[in-house]
């Protein structure tokens, strides 16, 4: 539902409007009494957003030219006008540039509406303030006479639109190319003539204020476009004559209300039908603006309505929100319904898949419990076919070749022990008479495990020669990519005095060979992979 609160300056008439119908309306006098009846009205009812629309004869439209200024500049220039000639008016002001001139400077020509008294009603905005009410924009009714006039369908450059909105008063609005150009109220005084006088006494007067104004020209034609009740149009069609530069058209209330397609509930319990005067059409006009911005106010006359919409703002996120949350969760339970199901179907293949392997598996058992004897059979021959390159054969072989770069021409080798030895550590040499035992199923590598021994005839040679030989052949094997490890267990030894050693000559010590078997002798261990096969 919207609400239309329309002010004459007189009384302030309530219309209630459903999508294109008004459901009922209601109309308070000035005074205490009808301020407390309006108070009781805006308590009583649903705080939903007011519009008011105003007709005043306090309202004032002229036509200024300024300079062609931006937006903001413009809006002072309209500032210090409105000051100069409407101190009160600040907040009651409406403006726009129409064109632009022709010759000289250029400047804009501004077009602007006044309330030149904005006191007139704050009787009717207190109450609505006390009762927080919201309001959600001020019109000005002369200015919402374009819409009216798009509805009527007039191609006529200039057209004068005359209305009654309320007994006392007459509207009469200019349209000039389509757009408002100017408007015009008079008290309606029946005492002394009759409405068709009247209406053709004042359009005469507003054809002249609008010819002095220079709106139109002494010789344009003028149509004119008469609302009327249909009991007043036989006497207004009688007073209001076509001429040469005059056309009248006259149009019935229910024919307007037919073209705009909305419906005006006569009222029975008011002392003036609503629906017998204009006043319902323009309400109806007023409600059927889409955005609810109006023509007069200042922003904090609409803090209420402000508020409500952030609240229903906020409202309608909230709903959205939880609308969208709603989609989400039944979106996510579908779909977790549809993925159960598929587990469950998942779960009854894998148990079918399980029995037939379980079957399979049964008639392979007998053979599958020997599996692990024959990998166990084929790993101990791969070892033991790997291992068969450990013999003594190969190892003499071997070793003959280390010894013969070594330079062993002055050495004798006159001992070796050789057994297999399982692991990478070299096996203690006061135990190697103990047996030792080869695994071939353990993963532990098997070596060659020797002691070589023999003597360095150190009669012709010094002390210091015979051990660097025999560092020689150690490092001879450690040289040998096939050598694990290799270490000293027992070095050439001097044992003659330092006399004799200084005393000795070369016959002496050729006689001295028989000895060197006791002070040459050097033994070295071994630890030996075997050669690739």
């Amino acid at each position: 539902m919207k609400r239309v609160f329309y002010y004459s300056g007189y009384r302030l008439t309530v219309f209630h409007w459903k999508n294109d119908k008004c459901i009922t309306s209601y109309v308070f006098n000035p005074g205490e009494e009808g301020i407390e009846k309006f108070k009781t009205y805006l308590t009583a009812t649903e705080n939903t957003p007011v519009r008011i629309l105003v007709d005043l004869i306090e309202e004032d439209f002229k036509k200024e030219n300024i300079p062609h200024v931006g937006s903001a500049d413009r809006k002072a220039i309209v500032s210090r006008l409105i000051d100069r000639h409407y101190r009160k008016s600040k907040d009651y002001v409406n403006y726009k540039v129409v064109g632009r001139e022709k010759s000289g400077r250029k400047d804009d020509i501004l077009l602007y509406s006044v309330l030149s008294n904005p006191e007139i009603l704050e009787p009717w905005l207190k109450p609505i303030r006390e009762c927080n009410t919201s309001i959600s924009g001020i019109w000005s009714l002369p200015l919402l006479s374009e819409d009216l006039f798009r509805k009527i369908n007039s191609k006529n450059n200039n057209v004068l639109l005359v209305s009654q909105q309320v007994p006392s008063n007459l509207r009469q609005t200019f349209i000039k190319n389509g757009h408002f150009e100017s408007s015009r109220s008079a008290v309606v005084n029946l005492d002394d003539a009759t409405i068709g006088e009247y209406i053709s006494t004042e359009v005469e007067q507003t054809i002249r204020f609008l010819s002095n104004q220079r709106h139109i020209g002494f010789d344009e034609k003028i149509e004119v476009h008469i609302i009327c009740r249909e009991e007043d149009l036989e006497e207004i069609q009688t007073k209001c004559i076509d001429s040469a530069l005059r056309s009248f058209h006259y149009h019935k209330l229910n024919e307007v209300t037919e073209t705009l397609g909305c419906t005006i509930v006569p009222s029975d319990t008011q002392e003036t039908d609503t629906s017998d005067y204009s006043n319902g059409i323009y309400s109806f006009i007023c409600s059927s603006r889409l955005l609810p911005i109006g023509h007069y106010g200042a922003t904090s006359l609409f803090s209420k309505y402000y508020e409500q919409i952030l609240s229903k703002g906020l409202y309608l996120i909230s709903i959205v929100i939880l609308l969208t949350a709603t989609i989400m969760s039944f979106a996510y339970f579908s779909e977790s319904v549809v993925l159960d199901e598929e587990t469950i179907t998942l779960n009854i293949q894998t148990r079918g898949v399980n029995i037939d392997y379980e079957k399979s598996l049964a008639s392979l058992e007998s053979k599958l419990s020997k599996t692990e004897q024959m990998k166990s059979s084929v790993l101990l021959s791969e070892k033991i076919k790997k291992s068969k390159v450990l013999s003594p054969q190969n190892f003499m072989v071997d070793i003959s070749r280390v010894l013969t770069r070594s330079g062993m021409h002055d050495t004798e080798i006159t001992k070796i022990y050789w057994q297999q030895h399982q692991g990478n550590l070299m096996p203690d040499v006061n135990n190697i008479r103990n047996k030792n035992h080869t695994d071939y199923a353990k993963a532990d590598e098997i070596y060659q495990h020797a002691i070589i021994g023999g003597y360095i005839r150190v009669s012709q040679s010094s002390l210091k020669q015979s051990v660097n030989k025999v560092n020689s052949i150690i490092d001879a094997f450690k040289n040998n990519k096939l050598v694990k490890d290799v270490s000293i267990i027992h070095m050439p030894v001097d044992v003659r005095s330092k006399s004799s050693i200084e005393n000795e000559s070369g016959l002496e010590l050729d006689q001295d060979i028989k000895r060197d078997k006791e002070k040459g002798q050097f033994e070295i261990q071994v630890l030996m992979k075997a050669r690739s096969s």
